[in-house]
């Protein structure tokens, strides 16, 4: 496994955590820490076989970046954790989200 493989999982998960972070943030609700763990977990699973051309075309590519992270939210189980309370809010306030954070909300809405 090439170093710049391992520097670019490892950049990834932490841009999954930080968008996790500003989303719950926004919202204004306690993330889970357990279920944000447990979907960091499954994040790293999903990237272990990518090679490095395949993480690479990842970055480059915003909308697949965001649709992964949302799919890792919803597998996880991260998407059932408060889904009442957010559904809510997203619905007085779809404007609240950073723009960076947007796709999570498909995850609870679906």
């Amino acid at each position: 496994m090439s170093s710049a493989a391992v520097e670019i999982r490892s950049s990834l998960e932490s841009a999954f955590r930080h968008r996790i972070a500003l989303f719950y943030r926004a919202l204004q609700v306690t993330p889970p820490y357990h279920s944000v763990e447990k979907a960091t977990l499954a994040l790293r699973d999903a990237l272990a076989p990518l090679a490095l051309p395949a993480l690479q075309a990842l970055v480059a590519d915003e909308a697949s970046l965001g649709a992964l992270y949302t799919q890792i939210v919803r597998d996880s189980g991260l998407a059932r954790k408060h889904r009442g309370i957010i559904t809510g809010l997203l619905r007085d306030s779809p404007d609240r989200l950073p723009a960076e954070c947007q796709s999570f909300a498909n995850a609870y809405r679906s």
